[in-house]
């Protein structure tokens, strides 16, 4: 009897320890897999802390700054000649800002979105990937952040969410209830194809995309 409790103790000892091995190297397994993960994502991407740290901070000072210059540009049409003014001075500056201010900071500035109004901000699909994600982000009740990432280019990108607040909607509400139709028909004489309305206060407008050569 005792030859046999003992035959048995070997064998569950025995069978214990095969499947703690086998837990063992799964486990090494599951972290080899993760490291190669992670060694791919940092070779993918190729910006360290420090070096995305800069262009955050490059990018969150340029879009502020255009932000700001085209908003109390905006504010000070709209307060000379009305929302209309606004429109057509918006038509006129927007674009020839941007593009100035690309050549003081040496980068592309450019705001897109999945409604876009000016054919020329259509965005690429680095671009779509970004406004994907922010949209999900939002729905879920949550605040998407800035962020930078490396372009196949080798040039390092920057993006931004614009949100919608109240005063947006003047512009980009509902026709009718938010957008006075004399107004929106300016907006279709400068964007026959404008497809940036019905949007609520909080929506996602679109992004800042801001290119650097790295």
């Amino acid at each position: 009897m005792v030859k046999k409790i003992l035959y048995f103790t070997v064998i569950l000892v025995g069978l214990l320890f095969v499947v703690s091995c086998d837990n063992a190297s799964k486990k090494q397994e599951v972290a080899k897999q993760e490291t190669k993960v992670i060694k791919e994502e940092i070779k993918k991407d190729g910006l360290t802390e420090e070096v995305k740290s800069d262009f955050l901070k490059k990018g969150m000072f340029i879009a502020k700054s255009s932000g700001k210059t085209l908003k109390s540009k905006l504010t000070a049409a709209v307060d000379k000649g009305g929302l209309q003014n606004g429109i057509n001075t918006c038509n006129k500056i927007a674009q020839k800002m941007m593009d100035s201010l690309a050549v003081v900071y040496d980068a592309k500035i450019k705001r897109t979105s999945l409604k876009i109004r000016n054919k020329k901000d259509k965005p690429d699909q680095n671009e779509l990937s970004v406004l994907s994600e922010y949209s999900k982000i939002i729905k879920n009740g949550e605040k998407p952040k800035p962020q930078v990432k490396e372009l196949a280019s080798g040039k390092v990108r920057f993006y931004a969410p614009i949100i919608i607040e109240k005063v947006c909607l003047n512009c980009h509400g509902k026709i009718g209830e938010n957008v006075k139709p004399q107004n929106y028909d300016v907006i279709k004489k400068h964007y026959p194809n404008d497809e940036a309305i019905d949007y609520k206060e909080g929506d996602l407008r679109g992004i800042w995309s801001i290119t650097f050569n790295k």
